[in-house]
């Protein structure tokens, strides 16, 4: 049986460059999120090169095996993404097994490879429609594929506007009347989101996503996200770090 606590130790000790790690897993988070944002044609450039560079970690000796492990994480992953961005979590998690049910017969890691591209292709897909059956009018459609796109950095209701070639004040009608919520809401709420996600996920500093998200300071970030969700950045963090994966672990323990 394996010494957990010595393997450990020496694994920590072999990492040459902790930065590079942290790198590959903001990479990861970065694609889950790209998949929950329904945003079909980004996706369909970076499954492009979807495994090519990629370099997994081992987690078996098995090629095959291997291959398989990493597989089952990315729709695991992807079906919490995707449900916590508004999929129904019965359709994300049934989804999820019959996936991993289907990896469960692949002879090759080309097969498996071949099949992750469908699976997040698939997620991407329905989330699309979940995000334009919320809207009737193709401008608002456009709208929010736009924001979405744009979403980290500064954004404004004119940016919007321009980017479709509308009036401000018509798209800003348009919106609220089919939405429920005006453009800067909607930014607003869908930066929180990612912020929340981040949190949750991410070791990166409050500065850090205020930064990325396009806030005009931490301050400014911090006085939003407190506003919005009720506490701050950083008290978020403590109550739901890694969160959403344990709960996931223990309603499994729990079933079985």
């Amino acid at each position: 049986m394996i010494n957990i606590d010595q393997e450990l130790t020496k694994r920590l000790k072999a990492e040459e460059d902790d930065t590079q790690r942290s790198a590959a897993y903001n990479k990861e988070i970065e694609f889950y999120e790209l998949v929950a944002s329904g945003n079909t044609e980004i996706l369909a450039e970076r499954l492009k090169h979807f495994g090519s560079s990629q370099k997994m970690g081992k987690l078996s000796e098995n090629k095959l095996r291997n291959s398989k492990y990493h597989a089952v994480t990315l729709v695991a992953m992807i079906s919490r993404f995707c449900s916590e961005a508004g999929m129904d979590i019965a359709t994300a998690y049934n989804l999820s097994d019959i996936y991993i049910e289907i990896l469960d017969t692949m002879e090759t890691p080309d097969q498996i490879t071949d099949l992750s591209k469908k699976i997040a292709a698939d997620y991407c897909r329905r989330m699309q429609m979940i995000y334009k059956s919320r809207a009737i009018s193709r401008n608002v459609v456009s709208s929010i594929d736009y924001i979405r796109t744009h979403i980290s950095g500064k954004l404004t209701v004119e940016d919007v506007a321009d980017a479709m070639n509308l009036n401000p004040s018509y798209l800003s009608k348009l919106f609220k009347k089919e939405m429920g919520i005006t453009i800067s809401q909607y930014i607003r709420d869908q930066k929180i989101n990612i912020a929340c996600n981040m949190l949750r996920h991410l070791d990166d500093s409050s500065l850090s996503i205020s930064n990325y998200l396009g806030f005009s300071s931490q301050s400014h970030f911090i006085q939003v996200f407190k506003k919005c969700v009720g506490m701050p950045p950083e008290e978020y963090r403590r109550l739901h770090y890694h969160q959403s994966w344990m709960d996931k672990s223990e309603d499994e323990d729990t079933n079985s």
